[in-house]
Protein backbone atom coordinates (compact mmCIF):
# COMPACT_ATOMS: atom_id res chain seq x y z
CA UNK A 1 0.00 0.00 0.00
CA UNK A 2 2.74 2.10 0.88
CA UNK A 3 3.84 1.28 -2.96
CA UNK A 4 0.41 2.53 -4.37
CA UNK A 5 0.43 5.90 -1.98
CA UNK A 6 4.08 6.77 -3.26
CA UNK A 7 3.10 6.74 -7.50
CA UNK A 8 0.09 8.71 -6.58
CA UNK A 9 1.96 11.43 -4.79
CA UNK A 10 4.61 11.07 -7.15
CA UNK A 11 1.60 11.88 -10.22
CA UNK A 12 0.54 14.70 -8.31
CA UNK A 13 3.85 16.32 -8.39
CA UNK A 14 3.96 16.11 -11.84
CA UNK A 15 0.95 17.41 -12.63
CA UNK A 16 1.27 20.31 -10.32
CA UNK A 17 3.40 22.70 -12.52
CA UNK A 18 1.44 21.94 -15.42
CA UNK A 19 -2.15 22.65 -13.79
CA UNK A 20 -0.09 26.00 -12.42
CA UNK A 21 0.48 27.38 -16.00
CA UNK A 22 -2.45 30.21 -17.30
CA UNK A 23 -4.54 29.31 -19.92
CA UNK A 24 -4.24 31.82 -22.94
CA UNK A 25 -6.31 35.25 -22.47
CA UNK A 26 -8.99 36.25 -25.05
CA UNK A 27 -8.19 39.57 -26.53
CA UNK A 28 -11.71 41.36 -27.37
CA UNK A 29 -9.59 45.12 -28.22
CA UNK A 30 -8.30 43.59 -31.66
CA UNK A 31 -11.08 43.89 -34.98
CA UNK A 32 -12.30 40.98 -35.35
CA UNK A 33 -10.88 38.96 -38.96
CA UNK A 34 -12.94 39.63 -41.80
CA UNK A 35 -15.10 35.98 -42.97
CA UNK A 36 -13.34 34.96 -45.77
CA UNK A 37 -15.93 35.94 -48.85
CA UNK A 38 -16.52 33.66 -51.53
CA UNK A 39 -15.78 34.11 -55.13
CA UNK A 40 -18.33 36.41 -57.28
CA UNK A 41 -20.01 34.80 -59.50
CA UNK A 42 -19.63 36.25 -63.31
CA UNK A 43 -22.31 36.89 -65.66
CA UNK A 44 -21.78 35.50 -69.12
CA UNK A 45 -22.55 38.29 -71.96
CA UNK A 46 -26.20 38.10 -73.95
CA UNK A 47 -25.39 35.96 -77.28
CA UNK A 48 -25.61 38.13 -79.95
CA UNK A 49 -27.48 36.45 -83.26
CA UNK A 50 -25.82 39.24 -85.49
CA UNK A 51 -23.00 38.88 -87.69
CA UNK A 52 -19.75 40.18 -86.66
CA UNK A 53 -18.48 43.17 -88.62
CA UNK A 54 -15.63 42.69 -91.07
CA UNK A 55 -12.26 44.17 -89.23
CA UNK A 56 -10.11 45.81 -92.09
CA UNK A 57 -7.05 43.86 -92.57
CA UNK A 58 -3.98 45.54 -90.70
CA UNK A 59 -1.94 47.59 -93.18
CA UNK A 60 1.30 45.90 -94.51
CA UNK A 61 4.60 48.01 -92.49
CA UNK A 62 6.74 49.57 -94.55
CA UNK A 63 9.94 47.00 -94.99
CA UNK A 64 12.67 48.31 -92.85
CA UNK A 65 16.53 47.42 -93.46
CA UNK A 66 18.15 48.78 -90.62
CA UNK A 67 16.91 52.29 -90.88
CA UNK A 68 14.34 54.47 -89.93
CA UNK A 69 11.73 54.62 -93.04
CA UNK A 70 11.07 58.80 -93.28
CA UNK A 71 10.16 61.39 -95.50
CA UNK A 72 13.26 61.69 -97.19
CA UNK A 73 12.58 57.78 -98.51
CA UNK A 74 9.69 59.02 -100.79
CA UNK A 75 9.62 59.96 -103.93
CA UNK A 76 8.96 63.86 -104.25
CA UNK A 77 6.48 63.00 -106.96
CA UNK A 78 4.46 60.26 -105.16
CA UNK A 79 3.70 62.98 -102.39
CA UNK A 80 0.05 64.08 -101.89
CA UNK A 81 0.02 67.87 -102.46
CA UNK A 82 -2.80 69.80 -100.34
CA UNK A 83 -2.75 72.54 -103.06
CA UNK A 84 -1.93 71.09 -106.59
CA UNK A 85 0.54 72.75 -108.96
CA UNK A 86 -0.39 75.12 -111.30
CA UNK A 87 -0.43 74.14 -115.06
CA UNK A 88 0.43 76.85 -116.71
CA UNK A 89 3.65 78.58 -116.59
CA UNK A 90 4.83 82.42 -117.37
CA UNK A 91 7.81 83.14 -115.39
CA UNK A 92 10.99 83.74 -117.49
CA UNK A 93 8.71 83.41 -121.11
CA UNK A 94 8.20 86.15 -123.04
CA UNK A 95 4.72 86.79 -125.11
CA UNK A 96 3.32 88.09 -128.16
CA UNK A 97 -0.29 89.16 -128.56
CA UNK A 98 -1.93 90.70 -131.78
CA UNK A 99 -5.31 92.32 -130.46
CA UNK A 100 -8.56 93.81 -131.64
CA UNK A 101 -10.03 96.79 -130.02
CA UNK A 102 -13.64 98.61 -130.32
CA UNK A 103 -14.52 101.37 -128.44
CA UNK A 104 -17.45 101.23 -126.51
CA UNK A 105 -18.57 104.76 -124.41
CA UNK A 106 -18.54 106.95 -127.89
CA UNK A 107 -22.14 106.75 -129.53
CA UNK A 108 -21.44 109.20 -132.48
CA UNK A 109 -17.69 108.25 -133.11
CA UNK A 110 -17.06 104.72 -133.44
CA UNK A 111 -13.30 103.49 -132.83
CA UNK A 112 -12.07 100.23 -134.19
CA UNK A 113 -8.59 99.48 -134.63
CA UNK A 114 -5.77 96.72 -133.56
CA UNK A 115 -2.21 96.56 -132.19
CA UNK A 116 0.25 94.26 -130.88
CA UNK A 117 1.59 93.67 -127.33
CA UNK A 118 4.84 92.70 -126.03
CA UNK A 119 5.58 91.15 -122.46
CA UNK A 120 8.10 89.35 -120.63
CA UNK A 121 6.76 88.07 -117.86
CA UNK A 122 9.19 88.59 -114.36
CA UNK A 123 7.48 86.45 -112.06
CA UNK A 124 4.27 83.91 -113.01
CA UNK A 125 1.86 86.64 -111.81
CA UNK A 126 4.08 89.85 -112.91
CA UNK A 127 4.90 90.96 -115.92
CA UNK A 128 5.57 94.37 -117.98
CA UNK A 129 4.38 94.90 -121.24
CA UNK A 130 4.89 97.36 -124.69
CA UNK A 131 1.89 98.01 -126.48
CA UNK A 132 0.92 99.64 -129.43
CA UNK A 133 -2.27 100.45 -130.95
CA UNK A 134 -4.17 102.56 -133.79
CA UNK A 135 -7.30 103.72 -133.91
CA UNK A 136 -10.12 104.18 -137.05
CA UNK A 137 -13.38 106.58 -135.59
CA UNK A 138 -16.35 106.49 -137.90
CA UNK A 139 -19.19 108.40 -137.75
CA UNK A 140 -22.35 106.63 -136.53
CA UNK A 141 -26.24 107.87 -137.41
CA UNK A 142 -26.38 109.34 -133.68
CA UNK A 143 -24.39 112.49 -135.18
CA UNK A 144 -26.84 112.97 -138.22
CA UNK A 145 -29.68 113.08 -134.96
CA UNK A 146 -27.70 115.22 -132.65
CA UNK A 147 -26.77 117.74 -135.33
CA UNK A 148 -30.46 118.19 -135.61
CA UNK A 149 -31.36 118.40 -132.10
CA UNK A 150 -28.75 121.05 -131.25
CA UNK A 151 -28.94 122.99 -134.49
CA UNK A 152 -24.75 123.00 -133.73
CA UNK A 153 -21.64 121.30 -134.23
CA UNK A 154 -20.31 118.07 -132.07
CA UNK A 155 -16.86 118.77 -131.22
CA UNK A 156 -15.40 115.41 -130.23
CA UNK A 157 -11.92 114.01 -129.22
CA UNK A 158 -10.56 111.66 -132.32
CA UNK A 159 -7.83 109.20 -130.61
CA UNK A 160 -6.01 107.65 -133.62
CA UNK A 161 -3.41 106.25 -131.95
CA UNK A 162 -1.59 104.86 -128.40
CA UNK A 163 1.96 103.59 -127.03
CA UNK A 164 2.05 102.37 -123.58
CA UNK A 165 3.81 101.10 -121.18
CA UNK A 166 1.96 98.53 -118.93
CA UNK A 167 2.28 96.46 -115.78
CA UNK A 168 0.50 93.43 -115.93
CA UNK A 169 -0.95 91.20 -112.69
CA UNK A 170 -2.39 87.93 -112.63
CA UNK A 171 -3.69 87.41 -108.86
CA UNK A 172 -6.04 84.68 -109.25
CA UNK A 173 -5.27 81.53 -111.10
CA UNK A 174 -7.96 78.39 -111.64
CA UNK A 175 -9.10 75.86 -113.75
CA UNK A 176 -12.32 75.26 -115.40
CA UNK A 177 -14.23 71.95 -116.95
CA UNK A 178 -14.90 72.64 -120.99
CA UNK A 179 -16.81 70.32 -122.85
CA UNK A 180 -17.34 67.71 -119.74
CA UNK A 181 -13.82 66.11 -120.73
CA UNK A 182 -11.09 68.19 -120.87
CA UNK A 183 -9.68 71.06 -118.52
CA UNK A 184 -8.33 74.62 -119.43
CA UNK A 185 -6.52 76.66 -117.13
CA UNK A 186 -7.10 80.30 -117.25
CA UNK A 187 -5.99 83.34 -114.75
CA UNK A 188 -7.63 87.00 -114.04
CA UNK A 189 -5.24 90.00 -114.49
CA UNK A 190 -4.87 93.50 -113.86
CA UNK A 191 -3.32 96.10 -116.06
CA UNK A 192 -2.47 99.70 -115.62
CA UNK A 193 0.62 102.36 -116.96
CA UNK A 194 1.33 105.31 -118.89
CA UNK A 195 2.67 106.73 -122.09
CA UNK A 196 1.01 109.34 -125.13
CA UNK A 197 -1.70 109.35 -127.06
CA UNK A 198 -2.43 110.82 -130.30
CA UNK A 199 -5.54 112.50 -130.74
CA UNK A 200 -7.23 115.26 -133.88
CA UNK A 201 -9.93 117.51 -131.91
CA UNK A 202 -12.48 118.89 -134.38
CA UNK A 203 -12.52 122.37 -133.02
CA UNK A 204 -8.32 123.00 -132.87
CA UNK A 205 -6.46 121.92 -135.25
CA UNK A 206 -3.29 123.15 -133.75
CA UNK A 207 -3.75 120.77 -130.98
CA UNK A 208 -2.98 117.66 -133.06
CA UNK A 209 -0.15 115.04 -131.75
CA UNK A 210 0.63 113.04 -128.88
CA UNK A 211 -0.41 114.42 -125.14
CA UNK A 212 0.28 112.26 -122.13
CA UNK A 213 -1.97 109.44 -121.01
CA UNK A 214 -2.78 106.79 -118.39
CA UNK A 215 -4.66 103.70 -119.03
CA UNK A 216 -6.15 100.73 -116.02
CA UNK A 217 -8.48 97.51 -116.86
CA UNK A 218 -8.20 94.16 -116.99
CA UNK A 219 -9.50 91.06 -117.98
CA UNK A 220 -9.43 87.16 -118.33
CA UNK A 221 -7.05 84.42 -119.85
CA UNK A 222 -7.65 81.59 -120.95
CA UNK A 223 -4.59 78.85 -121.83
CA UNK A 224 -6.37 75.84 -124.16
CA UNK A 225 -2.42 75.22 -124.73
CA UNK A 226 1.24 75.85 -123.23
CA UNK A 227 2.07 78.04 -125.78
CA UNK A 228 -1.35 79.25 -126.56
CA UNK A 229 -3.97 82.04 -125.04
CA UNK A 230 -7.29 83.41 -125.42
CA UNK A 231 -8.13 87.00 -123.90
CA UNK A 232 -10.60 89.31 -123.46
CA UNK A 233 -10.32 92.97 -121.38
CA UNK A 234 -11.61 96.24 -120.78
CA UNK A 235 -9.28 99.27 -120.50
CA UNK A 236 -9.67 102.37 -119.59
CA UNK A 237 -7.35 105.65 -121.16
CA UNK A 238 -7.40 108.85 -120.33
CA UNK A 239 -5.18 111.55 -121.84
CA UNK A 240 -5.88 115.53 -121.52
CA UNK A 241 -7.51 116.87 -124.49
CA UNK A 242 -8.77 120.46 -125.72
CA UNK A 243 -11.87 120.54 -128.62
CA UNK A 244 -11.97 123.99 -128.38
CA UNK A 245 -9.12 126.84 -128.32
CA UNK A 246 -11.46 129.18 -126.19
CA UNK A 247 -12.01 126.49 -123.59
CA UNK A 248 -9.38 124.55 -120.82
CA UNK A 249 -8.24 121.12 -122.25
CA UNK A 250 -10.72 118.88 -120.43
CA UNK A 251 -9.71 114.90 -119.46
CA UNK A 252 -10.95 112.17 -121.94
CA UNK A 253 -11.84 109.07 -121.54
CA UNK A 254 -12.04 106.37 -123.61
CA UNK A 255 -13.14 102.81 -122.92
CA UNK A 256 -11.73 100.02 -125.13
CA UNK A 257 -13.10 96.13 -125.53
CA UNK A 258 -9.62 94.29 -126.21
CA UNK A 259 -9.79 90.87 -127.79
CA UNK A 260 -6.82 88.73 -128.09
CA UNK A 261 -4.68 85.70 -128.93
CA UNK A 262 -1.44 85.08 -126.69
CA UNK A 263 1.72 83.18 -128.15
CA UNK A 264 4.09 82.13 -125.43
CA UNK A 265 7.74 81.65 -126.08
CA UNK A 266 9.23 78.58 -125.05
CA UNK A 267 6.63 76.56 -126.30
CA UNK A 268 7.05 74.92 -122.92
CA UNK A 269 7.76 75.20 -119.77
CA UNK A 270 9.38 72.50 -117.05
CA UNK A 271 8.66 72.56 -112.82
CA UNK A 272 12.17 72.99 -110.87
CA UNK A 273 11.92 71.27 -107.77
CA UNK A 274 13.26 72.56 -104.58
CA UNK A 275 16.19 70.68 -103.35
Amino acid sequence: MSNGVLITGLILALAAPAAAQELPRLDLSAPPRPAPQEPATTELPPLSLEPEAKKPPPAAEPARSGAIFGERDVALGDKVKAVQRKGFLKRGRFEVAPILALSVNDAFYQKTGGGLRLAYSLEDSFALAVRGSYFTPYRTDAVREGKQAFQSQLLTSQLYGLAMLDGVWSPIYGKASFLADSIVHFDLYLAGGFGVAWSATSGAPRNEGPHPAAELGGGVRFYPREWLAFELGLMATFYPDQPVVSVPATLQTVFVANVGVSFFFPFTFDYVYPQ
